[in-house]
């Protein structure tokens, strides 16, 4: 029987929380924040408030995702850029233009806590450990490891971070580490099936409609191995959704037989975000996002330009397929 793998640096983590009371600290992530993100900002709010510090988690000037409002509701959350704190705290943010342009402003932040394999280690201390299926993953593993009891609101939010970023236990980024603290959390209040109702079986009539659009903008490329959707500024409107509801669209024509990667495009402000997703981490998607100045992980990266999509569509498919080709030419 292998022994379970544990990350380093708990001893630090929890010395360095110590070290903050009585100090405010502003705790940020990344935009268009996830249950991961999320999670994580409520659980290090938890750990801080215990070593008398106080937190104040903030969020960008944007929606949260109607599946994830249950979670948020009963915290208080600031608008990131008017955080004034003695430290900052990121978390699932490894590079920190993804937390929005007010962050360059920002002093170095004290701590950074991320699990993507894209990562800049900006902050004074870098707990970064791209081998774990999420950022909750890292936190719940250093409760354990310290043998904090934490009560069923932090548990449920370090619950939700893990369940959303390995797509409900079923991405390869699933250890068992991973399934055994999703235990200790149930354990200790989070309920796995109210969970998954509100996350996954909790979606509006709006959201619906944008999924119908998206699904229905999907176009094939290279022989059916590139899959990709889109969403309009003019769906949002008429559909009467935000950026948050596209979380989880991608997923959709990933699914489809003889597609390798799948990628949704949406429309902001004059802007373009993409997002792909692939089964296979061997194609490293994390490279292929890097020369959009983007990130993520090796099947889920995500990256903004500043045209609009009917602009950037034809670069950015001949770009893609040329790292497809690229891939399989390094496998034969």
């Amino acid at each position: 029987m292998r022994a379970l793998e544990r990350f380093d640096g708990a001893e630090t983590f929890f010395s360095i929380c110590e070290q903050l009371q009585g100090k405010r600290v502003g705790i940020l992530g990344h935009l268009h924040p996830d249950g991961d993100c999320l999670g994580a900002q409520i659980a290090m709010h938890d750990i801080l408030t215990r070593c008398g510090a106080v937190p104040i988690m903030g969020l960008q000037d944007e929606p949260i995702a109607a599946n994830l409002r249950w979670l948020s509701g009963q915290w208080e959350l600031v608008k990131a850029e008017e955080i004034v704190a003695d430290e900052y705290i990121f978390v699932d943010c490894g590079i920190m233009v993804r937390a929005g342009d007010f962050a360059k402003k920002l002093p170095r932040p004290l701590m950074l806590i991320d699990h993507h394999i894209s990562g800049e280690r900006f902050a004074q201390y870098n707990f970064f450990y791209p081998e774990a299926a999420a950022t909750c993953e890292v936190i719940a593993d250093f409760v354990d490891q310290k043998k904090w009891p934490i009560g069923e609101r932090t548990a449920t939010a370090l619950y939700v971070g893990i369940v959303t970023d390995t797509g409900k236990f079923s991405y390869s980024s699933t250890a068992a580490r991973t399934l055994f603290l999703a235990s200790q959390l149930a354990l200790q209040g989070a309920e796995p099936h109210r969970i998954f109702l509100e996350i996954y079986e909790n979606e509006s009539r709006e959201k619906f409609a944008l999924m119908q659009r998206f699904l229905g903008s999907l176009k094939f490329y290279a022989d059916g191995t590139i899959c990709v959707g889109r969403v309009t500024e003019r769906d949002f409107v008429e559909t009467g959704t935000v950026a948050a509801d596209t979380e989880g669209l991608v997923n959709f024509p990933r699914t489809i037989k003889g597609v390798r990667v799948a990628a949704i495009a949406y429309d902001r402000e004059g802007k373009t975000r993409i997002s792909l997703r692939s089964d296979d981490p061997g194609l490293r998607l994390d490279l292929f996002a890097a020369k959009f100045f983007g990130g993520g992980h090796f099947c889920a990266v995500a990256f903004t330009v500043s045209d609009p999509y009917v602009k950037f569509e034809k670069t950015f498919i001949n770009a893609l397929q040329v790292h497809l080709n690229s891939f399989s030419e390094n496998h034969l």
